[in-house]
């Protein structure tokens, strides 16, 4: 999601909350006891005299009394705030079930509004206009206060905010039902934002808590604010926004209350978890966007979301604004740190247990694209647990088709990841490195996605499992990593070379190989051990290599250079190398046969005894190798699987064994045993 769209998103969230506490605050100003036609008129004008006195401009039209049911009737009511930055005007008020009031608080059985609106200026509307229209409001069983309270605390960014929250704090409600809200959001110097609420119900309402709200259907158009588009380039077109049906449970405004306050959220329940909601569900939404893309989904699903409200300090988020708003021109290193920091802060602020959609889709010029299920799971602190993908499939203008069954990230560790970005423009030889500590694994399952060219491009490549994972981090490095890549298939051609060459000859169109690595450390034994090293062609040949390093130093992991210093002290241990044919050797045979007009027994005889002859002038220098020679020629004759290990006779230098270019060092320095055996 973009910051535009998390902004937008947020902002239609607090229209809603606005324009539910802004009604119920009214109900408020109306309750009143003991009426009677002769005083109901001296008991309004007193009741909008006390709000005056407060430093607010209130009026209204006419004023009415049922004593058969205790029902008050007020129209034409207008109030504004004394600097005119915030209004509420209401075309008729019926309050019913009046009882007298305690401590200037009132309880009525039943409150309706007709033709609410209220209107915000200024800062609480980023220099614009914010309009919320209620053409109707029923609230049931209402109790609070007589007036509005700290109505001089409206100023500031979250000012509007703050005095609904505070309102909301002090009432409680059994019900509020609202057939349809509008709301219109105008910034200055930005698109409006138009959106309309149907069928909104909130139900346990008590002290800025609320129990449950439903939605039935949610409409929103906006267009995202742009820098001076560049030569050639459209402006931004409209987007439009429908959800239908949306269910909350377990509200609760204390923690935005918190953070709403002047001179910034301060306290330990600032920088703790406070928790919004428990749950949010919603129906089916769709996002689309006027010669742009369509976007949608099945559902969506919120569960636990919190904030810490240090992190949303207004002052905090007008200097991330005032970054990402900068010209297009390559930011400094300075204004890429400051940014990466205040991204982290407030990524860092929030927390959730569980954030999915099912079912998504996108669509834009004839490139389609579906996922069956994008889920994140525990965020908190900066780090996410998991991410994943599910079920994805999409087709491209050309017509290919790509596939993912499965796309998991565990550890997704955003403060990492705002470290890396700050040195995006001036990286040191470390960065690289912090990759290690932004996830600590991904895994890919069933992907497929279009390649080649001719008859080969409907020939996908496919993936069947991809896994890295590591951590147990010393230092920079990790001390263990597992790595697989199986299952990956795809066309061959001739150009491939070996051993594709020999597959292709056999009539064979398509290849699949695996690969796979492990590696550990044991800091009590100061190895590293690098076991299995596995690399398979399918219907051709399986590699397997086993070794070992000894004498490795824990400090070999703590920093870039740490493991090239420790080199000249690292030590070659034992290796095997086991080799296991899978059907190359066959078609080998068959086809140099073929090549030399002989039968594929008669060849196979010629390269058996072309071996036994070179191992045993191999054997007359160096007859340690007896057993070598021995294993491959029986492997030569009749192959199945060849397993050769060399163990060090010493202590052998690890570098100096690789920069030799000598073999026959490590025929010196090694001792060697081979076996062979049949299939």
């Amino acid at each position: 999601m973009t910051e535009g769209k998390a902004g937008r998103g947020i902002g239609t969230k607090v229209a809603v909350a606005i324009g539910i506490v802004a009604v119920l605050g009214a109900g408020g100003w109306f309750g009143f006891a003991a009426w009677s036609r002769a005083k109901v008129r001296s008991e309004v004008d007193q009741a909008f005299a006390g709000i005056r006195a407060a430093g607010s401009k209130a009026s209204f039209t006419d004023a009415g009394f049922d004593p058969a049911d205790r029902t008050v009737t007020v129209s034409g009511i207008a109030i504004a705030s004394a600097d005119g930055t915030a209004a509420v005007k209401i075309a008729r008020l019926v309050a019913r079930g009046s009882e007298k009031p305690i401590d200037r608080r009132v309880t009525l059985e039943a409150l309706d509004l007709d033709g609410v609106e209220v209107t915000l200026t200024g800062d609480s509307a980023q220099g614009g206009t914010v309009t919320y229209s209620l053409p109707q409001v029923m609230i049931d069983r209402y109790n609070g206060p007589m007036t509005l309270i700290a109505a001089g605390e409206g100023g500031g960014a979250y000012g509007a905010l703050r005095v609904a929250l505070r309102q909301l704090a002090a009432t409680t409600a059994a019900k509020v039902t609202i057939p349809e809200a509008r709301v219109r959001m105008a910034p200055a110097g930005a698109p409006p934002m138009e959106a309309t609420y149907t069928n909104l119900a909130a139900e346990g309402i008590n002290a800025g808590a609320i129990r449950s709200l439903i939605i039935d259907r949610s409409t929103a158009s906006y267009v995202l604010p742009a820098a001076a588009p560049a030569d050639g380039q459209a402006a931004p077109g409209k987007f439009s926004l429908r959800i239908e049906g949306l269910v909350a449970a377990q509200i609760d405004t204390a923690p935005l209350l918190l953070m709403t306050q002047p001179g910034g959220p301060a306290g330990k329940a600032a920088d703790a978890y406070g928790r919004i909601y428990g749950k949010v569900v919603t129906g089916p939404y769709v996002i689309s966007q006027d010669g742009g893309p369509t976007q949608g989904g099945a559902s969506m699903l919120m569960e636990n979301f919190s904030i810490r409200p240090s992190a949303f300090d207004a002052g905090r988020l007008a200097k991330f604004q005032a970054l990402v708003t900068k010209p297009p021109a390559n930011p400094s290193v300075e204004d890429s740190r400051r940014a990466a920091e205040l991204v982290r802060d407030t990524i860092g602020g929030i927390s959730f247990t569980t954030v999915a959609v099912t079912e998504a889709y996108t669509s834009e010029k004839g490139e389609t694209g579906r996922v069956g299920l994008i889920r994140m799971d525990g965020l908190a602190n900066g780090v996410l647990d998991g991410f994943v993908l599910e079920r994805a499939d999409g087709k491209t203008p050309e017509g290919g088709t790509g596939k993912i069954g499965r796309i998991a990230v565990r550890q997704l560790d955003f403060n990492q990841l705002a470290a890396l970005a700050a040195e995006a423009q001036s990286p040191s030889p470390t960065t690289a490195l912090v990759l290690f500590r932004v996830i600590s694994g991904i895994e890919i399952k069933n992907l497929e996605v279009p390649y080649g060219e001719g008859d080969a491009k409907d020939e996908p490549v496919k993936i069947g499992n991809f896994s890295l994972s590591w951590g147990g981090s010393l230092g920079v490095l990790p001390s263990y990593v597992d790595f697989a890549l199986t299952d990956v298939s795809g066309p061959i051609r001739p150009e491939d070379g070996e051993p594709f060459i020999y597959l292709i000859n056999a009539g064979m169109k398509r290849a699949t190989v695996s690969l796979g690595a492990k590696a550990f450390y044991d800091v009590n034994e100061s190895t590293l051990t690098l076991a299995p090293i596995t690399t398979e062609v399918k219907d051709a040949f399986r590699v397997i290599i086993e070794t070992k390093l000894s004498d490795v130093p824990q400090s070999a992991f703590a920093d870039a250079g740490g493991f090239v210093n420790e080199l000249p002290a690292i030590g070659a241990g034992p290796v095997t190398v086991t080799l296991t044919d899978l059907g190359l050797a066959k078609l080998m045979y068959a086809q140099f046969a073929k090549a030399a007009g002989v039968s594929e027994a008669d060849y196979r005889e010629q390269v058996v005894a072309l071996a036994e002859s070179f191992v045993a002038e191999m054997e007359e220098g160096l007859p340690e190798m007896a057993p070598v020679g021995a294993a491959l020629v029986s492997f030569l004759r009749n192959p199945g699987t060849l397993k050769v290990t060399a163990k060090p006779k010493g202590f052998v230098p690890l570098i100096a064994l690789v920069s030799s270019g000598d073999p026959t060092v490590m025929l010196e320095t090694f001792t060697f045993e081979a076996t062979a055996t049949v299939p």
